[in-house]
C-alpha cells in the first residue's frame, strides 16, 4: 500500500512542471480501508492532488487564491458543487509572469502625459507599457508592431506585505495564515509626448507575457466640456463588499461612457495598520473598480483605513510626487499631494492625514505641516493656474460633515487650518470622501462659518426623511463667488452611515463634540443616506459645474438619478494675498 501511494505521489508530481490547457484532475486511487494496516499512510484526496499538481509558486496570486478558497471549501465539504467549483479555479490560474493591479493614473499634463502601475509576482522584473493611438486595438494590433510605442517601467520590490493580514473572511476562507507575507514586484512607467485629444489603447508587461488592452483618452488640445466621475470609500473587506463596488463601477461607466477620468478620494480597504491585508488592494484593482480602470485613468488620494506602513498605497499608484520630493516633513506616501489642470478647472489634490508628522495641536487646533506645506502648496498651484475658471479640491477628510465623523477629534483642527486657505484661493468646490453619507453643504463663508443662502437658487422642496433626505431639498443651483462649496458623494460600497438631525448637532456642540453653532443650517441641499452604492458624474461646463448623482441598482448597470444641481461661479477668481 505504501508502495503504491509513493507512485501516484510521483504521478501528481509529474503535473508540476506545467499546468495543461485543459487540466484533467483524476480522482484518488480507490482503496479498501479495511485491508490497510493502521500504520499506512492515507492516500491523498482530489484536494491534496490540486495542491500538489498547481503548486502557488507557479501562478500570479491574485489568481492562485480563488484556488485556496475552493480548495478549503473542498475539504470542509466534498459535495460535487464544490469540487467543481475547485476544477473551475484550476482553469483560471495564470502563470506567474503575467501582470496584475493594472492602473493609468493622472501624472501632469493629461493634453501629453500618463503614468501607468502595476505588479507582477516577485522576481519578474521586466516589464513596460505600450500604447497604441487607437481606441478598440486589438492584441493583432500590438503585436504587428505598427504604431507602437514603448516605455520602458521602473521596477520596485515592495515590502513583505501581509496578504491575510486581519481581513477575517479571507482568513477563514482561504485556509491561509493570517501572517501570510508576499513580496511583490511594483512596476511604474509614464508615457510622454502623447497626442492631444486622442483615444489610445495600452497593455502592461514584457514580451510574451502581456496585460489585456485597457483604454484611455488624452485631454482636447482646446478642452471645452467634459465629465468625470467621483467615487468613493469602497472599503473592500470580503465579497459583499467587492460586489457592491464593482456593481458601481460598472454602473458608472455605463451610465457615463464618455468619462474622462475618476477622482476617488480614499478609503480604497478596510483593513490599514501594519496588519493590513494586500488580498483587499488586490481585490479593489482585479475585480471592484477594474471596469472603470479599462475605461479610464484614476486620479486617486489616500483614506485613513488605507494607512499602513507597508506602503501598499505607494506601490500601487503612479502619480506626480514632486510635493513629497520638496518637503522635508515627507508624508507617509508617495503621490498622495499633486495638481493638474483638466480644461477649465483645477484639481488639487491633497491629504490631510499627515497633519501630525511637524508639531500639532488639538486643543491650539494647529498644525505645521498643514499651515506650513500644503497652504503654500495650494497657493503656488493657484498663482500658476490663475486662468482657469474652476477650482476643485479632492481630500479623503472633511472640513464639514453631517454623520458619524463630524464629532472626530480632527475637523476642528482642519477647519482652523485649511479655511484661510481655501479663503485666500477661492476654492469653488471642495469633494471629500470619509463620511459615506450623501452631503450638500454650502457654499460656506470662511470667516463666519455660515451658509451663504443668498447664493442658493432652485432648490426644489421635497419631503423630509430621516434617513434619506433630513433638509427636504434637491437639486438647486448654488454660486461660489465668496464661498465654498462642500460635497460628500456618500459611498461606492456597502458601509453606510446616516444623517445626524438638528437636535443631535445641537447637542453635539454643547457638549463640545464639535465647535460649529447651528451646524445643520451649513447643509443646504440634499442630505441623506441612498441606502445603495452611488457615483457622481460631474460635468465642467462653460456656465456652471453640474452634478448628477446616482445610485447603481443592480449588477445590470441600471441606475437611478436621485440628485441634479449646479455650481455657478459669477465673478473671475482673484490672485490668494499670502
Amino acid at each position: 500500500m505504501k508502495k503504491f501511494y509513493y507512485l501516484f505521489m510521483a504521478f501528481c508530481l509529474l503535473f508540476v512542471a506545467c499546468k495543461p490547457d485543459n487540466p484533467v484532475i483524476p480522482d484518488p486511487p480507490v482503496v479498501d480501508t479495511d485491508t490497510i494496516p493502521i500504520d499506512t499512510v492515507v492516500p491523498l484526496t482530489i484536494v491534496d492532488s490540486v495542491a500538489l499538481m498547481y503548486p502557488s509558486y507557479k501562478y500570479t496570486v491574485p489568481s492562485y487564491t480563488p484556488l485556496c478558497v475552493a480548495m478549503t471549501k473542498a475539504r470542509s465539504n466534498m459535495s460535487e458543487a464544490n469540487i467543481q467549483a475547485m476544477y473551475d479555479c484550476v482553469d483560471e490560474l495564470v502563470g506567474k509572469e503575467e501582470p496584475y493591479c493594472m492602473v493609468a493614473t493622472i501624472n501632469g499634463d493629461p493634453h501629453s502625459r500618463m503614468g501607468f502601475c502595476w505588479f507582477t509576482n516577485d522576481s519578474i522584473n521586466d516589464g513596460m507599457v505600450q500604447l497604441i493611438a487607437s481606441e478598440d486595438a486589438t492584441e493583432a494590433d500590438f503585436e504587428s508592431g505598427a504604431g507602437v510605442i514603448s516605455f520602458e517601467a521602473n521596477a520596485t520590490r515592495t515590502k513583505a506585505l501581509r496578504y491575510v493580514g486581519i481581513c477575517k473572511y479571507l482568513a477563514t476562507a482561504s485556509g491561509l495564515s493570517k501572517g501570510e507575507k508576499y513580496k511583490y514586484i511594483s512596476h511604474k512607467a509614464v508615457a510622454t509626448g502623447l497626442t492631444p485629444g486622442t483615444a489610445y489603447s495600452w497593455r502592461c508587461g514584457f514580451p510574451g507575457h502581456w496585460s489585456e488592452i485597457a483604454r484611455f483618452r488624452t485631454e482636447d488640445a482646446s478642452q471645452g466640456e467634459f465629465s468625470f466621475i467621483y467615487m468613493s470609500d469602497s472599503h473592500i473587506m470580503n465579497p459583499e463588499y467587492i460586489k457592491y463596488a464593482r456593481r458601481c463601477a460598472m454602473a458608472a461607466v455605463k451610465t457615463v461612457p464618455e468619462a474622462r477620468f475618476c477622482v476617488f478620494p480614499g478609503d480604497f480597504v478596510e483593513d490599514g495598520s501594519a496588519a493590513n491585508s494586500e488580498w483587499e488592494w488586490e481585490r479593489w484593482f482585479e475585480e471592484s473598480l477594474k471596469p472603470v480602470i479599462m475605461k479610464m485613468p484614476i486620479a486617486p488620494t489616500d483614506g485613513n483605513h488605507d494607512d499602513s506602513n507597508n506602503l501598499n498605497y505607494t506601490f500601487h499608484f503612479n502619480t506626480d510626487n514632486e510635493f513629497n520630493v520638496m518637503i522635508t516633513a515627507k508624508p507617509q506616501f508617495e503621490g498622495i499631494v499633486y495638481s493638474f489642470v483638466y480644461g477649465d478647472a483645477l484639481f488639487l489634490v491633497f491629504s490631510m492625514q499627515d497633519f501630525w508628522r511637524e508639531d500639532y495641536s488639538y486643543t491650539n487646533k494647529t498644525s505645521e505641516y498643514l499651515t506650513d506645506h500644503i497652504s503654500p502648496w495650494f497657493r503656488e498651484q493657484v498663482r500658476q493656474n490663475l486662468n482657469t475658471k474652476y477650482r476643485f479640491s479632492l481630500a479623503h477628510f472633511n472640513l464639514f460633515s453631517g454623520s458619524d465623523h463630524s464629532t472626530d477629534e480632527e475637523p476642528p483642527l482642519f477647519r482652523a487650518c485649511m479655511l484661510p486657505t481655501m479663503k485666500d484661493c477661492e476654492i469653488d468646490v471642495a469633494l471629500q470622501g470619509h463620511d459615506h453619507t450623501y452631503e450638500v453643504i454650502g457654499p460656506v463663508d470662511p470667516d463666519s462659518v455660515k451658509p451663504i443662502l443668498s447664493a442658493i437658487t432652485d432648490r426644489e422642496v421635497v419631503p423630509v426623511d430621516d434617513n434619506k433626505n433630513r433638509t427636504g431639498y434637491k437639486g438647486g443651483t448654488y454660486r461660489t463667488d465668496d464661498g465654498t462649496l462642500y460635497f460628500i458623494g456618500a459611498t461606492c460600497g456597502r458601509k453606510r452611515y446616516y444623517p445626524h438631525s438638528r437636535e443631535r448637532m445641537d447637542q453635539d456642540f454643547v457638549n463640545g463634540k464639535h465647535d460649529v453653532p447651528n451646524y445643520f443650517d451649513l447643509f443646504t441641499g440634499m442630505f441623506g443616506q441612498p441606502e445603495a452604492p452611488s457615483f457622481t458624474k460631474i460635468t465642467v461646463k462653460d456656465d456652471c459645474i453640474e452634478f448628477n448623482s446616482y445610485t447603481a441598482d443592480d449588477d445590470e448597470g441600471n441606475v437611478t438619478l436621485f440628485n441634479t444641481m449646479r455650481v455657478v461661479r459669477t465673478k473671475p477668481h482673484g490672485t490668494p494675498l499670502n
